[in-house]
């Protein structure tokens, strides 16, 4: 037997969990809105806005630790986002939060260390686009901007005014910020303790089911190959490009955007907007004009023009590349390596988060649209929502069922030796419901499985390898529809009551689809404290329990372990 012990999270990370849902829900809204609007410098306003909220919640919970926790959440939050490139966004919500609870740490968790801290987190947006447009463009374009600026004092007659002044003035615009996002944060964070006592909390907060970050989709297959090749095609075209072997850097890059269309279909997604071509066009002419103006004198030169086609085809490979990374990214057994290398609380907050996110969603959208709250966010609506997730994480977490799990290959008894193990506990009196998967077999050939209700021994025929245009196909075989409900019916909590153990065989890949009895396992899951037991493959063991993230589980393997094994420990958790 191995036994699987369920780790409770530590109250830090529920918080963080409930704040940075929180923080998600109003980057999707509010970006969504100001990027719709085509509003300049809203990755400034995000920023302002992340900093009055991170802050506000710092003043009710003054956790070592909260904000980067926070932040991390929220930008891996972007993993599920539709987005073309997602590592951007999620790089700049991390930076801003570690900034914060750097300059907290330094200098304590004052005013003055609130203000430092959101200073630099908004001035860090300023900084993370200069960096990614000079990746995008390659340090040319600092060349441009310096070459447009001195054209630019040249023609109003202020050569004397360097660009050191402009600088200064542009910083200290996302200083002063930044500065006003962590006291508007300082305000509201004390104001709502002191009407804390009759603030309340949403209690009618509802949790999405089943656990998106661990679920799988059929409509991408992703490649920890694929994610390697991404990334050495696009150091090489870059280096070929850097050292001006044009003829190679142009052959590889329309071979690896070729590749890339052929295998992510929103690769092309940023290129098709007119903003991506308005820009290619500025750049390439402004080069072409400015490149050699200032030193030369020159009005138009063909260098200047080759450099603007060659910042250009960089950018083109760049985007279409980290779209490419983005995708691969979103790997389900890069998540799955990361939960079994330390990071398992990190990943049961986010499966925690994504949970809630529709229903923040839902619930802000609402206030936007409600005349009565003048069409704004209420800070107080926010505070209450974050005490009731706090209140609904700790319970979702914590009351998670026992679960027993046999498992073994396929096609090597696993029903079998469930069947027994059913029958030896119901001579113990004990009560059981659920079902079990039995196999139809003809000429010694498996063809299909029979639905059998434990509690009341009807059959019916739950899929076979006929093809059936009216069943769900998935894999080798036809589900009838009529059986998968009954399945659902079994497991169904309101007809559970006087049971003691509840039998699932099997859990498995169409479950981990979000199909088959997914809906009715995720509700048991989360609203029953039943022991259960599950039949399960050996090879997905870990995703099961991953997915929905189970109390202690104890694993029994029919190669290696007895009935009477499973037997006792069976007594042993309904005992308890």
């Amino acid at each position: 037997m191995q036994t699987v012990t369920a780790k409770p999270l530590r109250q830090i990370w529920l918080k963080a969990s409930a704040v940075g849902s929180i923080w998600a829900s109003i980057e999707i809204i509010l970006g969504s809105f100001l990027h719709n609007l085509k509003i300049p410098l809203s990755g400034t306003i995000l920023s302002f806005i992340s900093v009055w909220l991170l802050i506000s919640f710092l003043q009710v919970w003054k956790e070592n630790g909260l904000a980067w926790r926070a932040g991390i959440i929220c930008a891996l939050m972007k993993s599920i986002s539709p987005s073309a490139i997602i590592v951007g966004p999620m790089i700049g919500i991390f930076t801003e939060a570690i900034l914060i609870e750097l300059f907290i740490f330094l200098f304590g968790k004052n005013l003055i260390g609130y203000m430092i801290g959101g200073a630099f987190a908004v001035l860090s947006t300023l900084i993370h686009k200069l960096v990614s447009l000079i990746i995008l463009y390659s340090f040319d374009f600092i060349k441009i901007l310096s070459d447009l600026y001195q054209f630019a004092v040249k023609q109003i007659k202020l050569e004397s005014l360097s660009p050191a002044y402009l600088i200064g003035l542009i910083t200290i615009i996302y200083i002063v910020t930044g500065i006003a996002g962590a006291i508007l944060g300082y305000i509201t964070g004390l104001k709502y303790r002191k009407d804390e006592q009759n603030a309340g909390y949403d209690s009618n907060i509802i949790l999405e089911s089943g656990n998106r970050l661990f679920s799988q989709t059929t409509r991408q297959s992703y490649s920890v190959l694929l994610l390697v090749i991404n990334i050495f095609s696009i150091i090489m075209i870059l280096f070929l490009v850097n050292y001006d072997l044009f003829l190679f850097a142009g052959i590889s890059a329309v071979v690896y955007i070729s590749f890339c269309i052929l295998n992510y279909r929103n690769s092309l997604r940023r290129l098709k907007k007119p903003g991506f071509w308005f820009i290619f066009i500025l750049i390439t002419f402004s080069t072409a004009f400015l490149w050699n103006r200032v030193s030369e004198g020159a009005f138009f030169t063909i260098d200047g023009l080759l450099v603007g086609l060659r910042m250009n085809a960089r950018a083109i490979v760049l985007v279409v590349g980290f779209t490419a990374i983005s995708v691969e990214l979103k790997n389900p057994l890069i998540k799955s390596v990361l939960y079994h290398r330390g990071f398992a609380s990190l990943y049961q907050s986010l499966g925690l988060s994504f949970s809630a996110l529709p229903y923040i969603i839902s619930n802000i959208s609402k206030q936007r649209k409600d005349r009565s709250e003048r069409n704004r966010i209420s800070y107080k609506e926010l505070f209450r929502q974050a005490d009731g997730l706090l209140k609904i994480f700790g319970k979702e977490h914590l009351g998670r069922p026992v679960v027993v799990i046999i498992t073994g290959d396929v096609q090597q008894g696993k029903t079998t030796f469930t069947r027994k193990v059913v029958a030896g506990l119901v001579e113990k009196k004990v009560s059981i419901a659920g079902f079990l998967a039995i196999g139809i077999h003809k000429g010694g050939k498996r063809t299909g499985f029979t639905l059998y209700d434990i509690k009341t021994s009807e059959e019916l025929e739950l899929c076979s390898g006929e093809p059936d245009d009216n069943k769900i196909r998935f894999g080798h075989y036809y589900f009838n529809n009529d059986a998968i409900e009954k399945g659902r019916e079994i497991l169904n909590i309101k007809n559970l009551s006087g049971n003691q153990l509840i039998v699932i065989d099997e859990v498995g890949p169409l479950e981990l689809t979000n199909r088959g009895w997914n809906s009715a396992i995720e509700d048991l899951c989360r609203n029953s404290d039943l022991p259960q037991l599950w039949v399960v493959r050996r090879d997905i063991i870990k995703s099961v329990i991953r997915k929905w993230n189970i109390g202690d589980v104890y694993i029994f393997d029919i190669a290696t372990d007895s009935v009477s094994d499973v037997i006792k420990k069976a007594e042993e958790i309904i005992t308890y």
